[in-house]
């Protein structure tokens, strides 16, 4: 067993982001939570899961790891055999704590809500800067204009529009992908808010 076991864990390749981690243990966590998961065994993968996401969290925000990373090609090793003699047994006791919360508290927790306050307000920022990029997309093509001199000759500016065009769908992909997430994130909170009003 080594690092890249709990990026598997999580189904995940070994050069995953945080916001990747993030979704799926959010994604995991909810599928075998045994408050839900009746299966034998949810309950250890459930554990599993968690010690995954906190050893991998950890390696992602650690700054000794961060620095160490790239100078030696132990570093990552070196990291999960500290983890494994110091750390885990107690992310472990955490996660089985965890488990036996109903799945309404588990959410409620500072472990799922964080994963998930973080990637929603990331959501706004890629929306800002979706925005942004067409503005900026904009402002060029009118600043090189539609035409552009070539031996005294004024010729179409293909290479700027086309530039333009390349970078404006950049910018649309990336408002449609943050804002889809952001109306489900606040469809999902009207419907827990609806529920909580109910007597």
């Amino acid at each position: 067993m080594n690092a890249s076991y709990y990026y598997k864990i999580l189904g995940l390749p070994d050069n995953a982001g945080t916001r990747e981690i993030k979704n799926a243990f959010r994604r995991k966590a909810k599928a075998y939570h045994p408050d839900i998961n009746k299966e034998e065994g949810a309950h250890e993968k459930f554990v599993d899961i968690n010690e995954a996401y906190t050893y991998l969290m950890n390696v992602h925000t650690e700054s000794s790891f961060v620095a160490a990373a790239g100078t030696a090609g132990m570093a990552q090793e070196d990291y999960y055999r500290r983890w494994m003699e110091q750390e885990r047994e107690r992310a472990r006791r955490r996660a089985a704590k965890r488990a036996r919360m109903r799945f309404e508290e588990f959410k409620r927790s500072s472990i799922y809500r964080t994963t998930s306050m973080l990637s929603h307000i990331l959501d706004y920022f890629l929306l800002g800067l979706g925005f942004f990029i067409i503005i900026a997309a904009g402002i060029g093509l009118y600043s090189q204009g539609l035409y552009i001199e070539d031996n005294g000759e004024e010729v179409l500016n293909i290479t700027g529009i086309v530039a333009d065009i390349i970078i404006t769908f950049a910018g649309i992909l990336f408002i449609a992908i943050s804002w889809s997430n952001i109306k489900a994130y606040r469809k999902k909170f009207r419907k827990t808010f609806r529920g909580k009003k109910k007597p």
